[in-house]
């Protein structure tokens, strides 16, 4: 029974360092409110990031709220390039390599989508891809997207909170112009 106990014991400790080393990279985007007929910029984050030296992802989304634009290094990379396209409407490819890898947790990308839904709209977006360390192997990535929802633009005239300044300004201008009197 005790050897037994013991291999049970190996066992699940070995599936647990399994299981920690397999978690390897995550790439995650937040969810983001967009404003109606504006571009958004959304950043991308990674953690658990050593020495990644380049990334391959694929974009989903509903083309009848976000159209691709560019993607952008985010503030983690000191030597890195970035390049996107639209694949089709609503698949986005884009592609990440950094000379000196990347070690930290932060935003790796900043990717830049023309919202083209209504304000009411919202569209999952989806993330897929892979890690590449230095060596260029393969490095577990676990990808994580999210809802993009689409609200008024902001600075739009029927912008409630711009409204409310407004008529705030102008009775201030009122009881000034009372008062001068």
């Amino acid at each position: 029974m005790k050897t037994w106990s013991i291999v049970l014991l190996v066992l699940v400790g070995l599936a647990l360092i399994g299981t920690a080393s397999a978690a390897g990279i995550i790439v995650k985007i937040n969810p983001v409110q967009a404003g109606a007929g504006t571009p958004v910029t959304i950043p991308v984050l990674v953690s658990g990031a050593s020495g990644l030296g380049a990334m391959d992802l694929t974009m989903t989304y509903d083309p009848a709220v976000l159209k691709f634009s560019k993607v952008e290094t985010g503030d983690l990379s000191t030597n890195g390039l970035a390049e996107g396209k639209e694949l089709q409407p609503g698949t986005a490819k884009v592609s990440f390599a950094d000379t000196n890898g990347i070690s930290s947790d932060g935003i790796l990308l900043k990717v830049t989508f023309d919202v083209i839904g209504t304000s009411g709209a919202s569209t999952n977006l989806g993330l897929s891809g892979r890690g590449y360390g230095l060596d260029l192997k393969d490095m577990p990535t676990t990808a994580q997207g999210a809802t993009i929802s689409v609200g008024q633009a902001k600075g739009s005239p029927l912008d409630p909170g711009i409204a409310i300044g407004a008529v705030a300004v102008i009775g201030l201008l009122v009881v000034m112009r009372k008062n001068r009197k």
